[in-house]
């Protein structure tokens, strides 16, 4: 049996995260742009449909157990018979939820007739239940093993890049597009039975097992889930039966740089996860809180000038990705793009301050309540105004969830230093692309245009920041020198 976890780096942490978050934007940043070209806006509509209608059933089968087997693993981490034992019980719930997902799966797969058009698209896509099920990531994450999960996600990006510029030339190859996507985001799945060996024995698999006391905690953060991921996958879904694929493939390709925006803001914060747990069960609730006060410290840092800036550079941006098929997409996208702060602050306190305070009721009123909103702006908006339609709704169902969740966190931590940090960041963001303004305007270029307005807004925050001598960038410049003078 392996030897007890021994704590990791967050330094350490956070820079594979962010190497593995860097390849993830990478990696579409290369593959959008030659698929939205060669497979255009139907077809993308086609496979973000399909892709949305999987999702429904995808929830059923992940069960909201990933951020529950997190939590629990993390709290036993240092026990290898604890931790083999508690995976065991969380394997055997994941595998009767996966059981059920499919069998629901192909109910409706042969009985809604909206969906036959569609049926190679849906069982491609299908398949990614399966991965999650055998994958078990979130034993690598409670461990934080993020070395693994960088250089398996690096290996698997590799791959599908090479399959993706093999097997798609033109439209009809949209299918294999659809593919190489379920291999890119859940292939490396297939590894994980094999290294998280390295952790825990497979002989629990087979014994008597306890998992009474998990049904709760999981049936609760289920129905956050479903609320979470309603919201997020509804949009495509709703817009496919009550406009066109056209709509989906417009809003797909906004909401698409406006995700791997979101995703790379939120990569640092997200190796913070673990920790907090850990934290608040062996070294109290302050230590707790100024881990997560670093968190949004971070968060807001990167999130503001991201949400502000990608306003500007929004034309230059989507026809340099997307191509001119896709011109209608550049207002849906200035619409969505406040969620890259919003969500970015709103998913850090559900999924770290929240869920290792046992608060997870918290999120799940104010997901409700954003799924809610989301639906009914939908059904009003959409049918009038497509893809514009479902960013608006995205967008208030989004704020409301903020809202809701801002006002609760404060009943648990002390919230006017957050509030003076982003105030700070606003305008220091809003000085900043001063100049990025003027080369979006007056350099007639694209290419040469987008990369000026973000450099020299880049390079502006920064001398701000380092006159504010804000204490995130000085670390972080100091650890730098730091490893340079080191390999000197």
């Amino acid at each position: 049996m392996s030897e007890p976890v021994k704590q990791k780096s967050l330094k350490v942490n956070a820079t594979l995260n962010l190497i593995k978050t860097l390849m993830s934007l990478i990696f579409p940043l290369i593959t959008f742009p030659y698929t939205s070209r060669i497979i255009g806006p139907v077809y993308i509509g086609k496979v973000n449909f399909a892709s949305s209608i999987v999702n429904y059933f995808a929830m059923i089968a992940a069960l909201g157990i990933a951020g529950h087997a997190t939590r629990e693993t993390s709290k036993v981490r240092d026990n290898p018979d604890q931790l083999a034992r508690v995976t065991a019980e969380i394997f055997r719930i994941n595998l009767f939820s996966v059981l059920l997902a499919y069998v629901l799966f192909f109910v409706a797969f042969f009985f809604v007739h909206k969906l036959h058009e569609y049926r190679t698209l849906l069982l491609v896509y299908s398949t990614s239940m399966l991965f999650g099920l055998i994958g078990m990531d979130w034993i690598n994450n409670a461990m934080e093993d993020f070395a693994y999960i960088t250089k398996r996600t690096i290996i698997f990006q590799i791959i599908s890049l090479v399959l993706l510029f093999v097997f798609v030339h033109k439209k009809e190859d949209y299918i294999f597009y659809a593919a190489i996507s379920v291999i890119s985001s859940c292939g490396a799945n297939l590894l994980n039975f094999l290294h998280i060996r390295k952790y825990i024995s497979f002989k629990y698999f087979l014994k008597k097992l306890k998992i009474r006391q998990h049904i709760k905690p999981i049936m609760i953060l289920f129905a956050m889930a479903v609320a979470t991921q309603v919201y997020t996958i509804v949009d495509n879904s709703m817009i496919g039966f009550m406009k066109d694929d056209y709509n989906v493939g417009l809003y797909s390709a906004a909401t698409k740089i406006n995700r791997i925006v979101l995703s790379m803001v939120t990569a640092v914060i997200t190796i913070l996860s673990p920790r907090l747990v850990y934290y608040l069960n062996n070294r109290g609730i302050e230590e707790f809180k100024t881990l997560a006060y670093k968190g949004f410290d971070t968060l807001l840092l990167i999130a503001i000038p991201c949400t502000i800036g990608l306003n500007i550079v929004s034309e230059n941006i989507t026809l340099l990705l997307s191509g001119k098929n896709f011109y209608e997409a550049i207002p849906v996208m200035r619409i969505m793009n406040p969620i890259i702060v919003i969500t970015g602050i709103s998913g850090y306190i559900g999924a770290q301050i929240f869920l290792p305070l046992n608060k997870e009721k918290w999120t799940l009123i104010s997901v409700i309540i954003g799924v809610i909103v989301n639906i009914s702006f939908n059904a009003i908006l959409i049918p009038f105004y497509g893809a514009k339609g479902a960013a608006i709704g995205s967008l208030c169902s989004e704020l409301a969830v903020f809202i809701i969740d801002f006002i609760l966190l404060a009943k648990v931590i002390n919230i006017v230093p957050i509030l003076k940090k982003a105030v700070l960041y606003t305008v220091n963001s809003i000085i900043s692309v001063i100049p990025a303004i003027f080369f979006t305007y007056f350099c007639k270029n694209r290419i040469l245009s987008l990369f000026a307005a973000v450099l020299s807004a880049i390079a502006v925050y920064f001398i701000l920041l380092l006159v504010e001598k804000n204490e995130i960038l000085l670390v972080t410049v100091k650890s730098i020198k730091t490893k340079i003078f080191k390999y000197k």
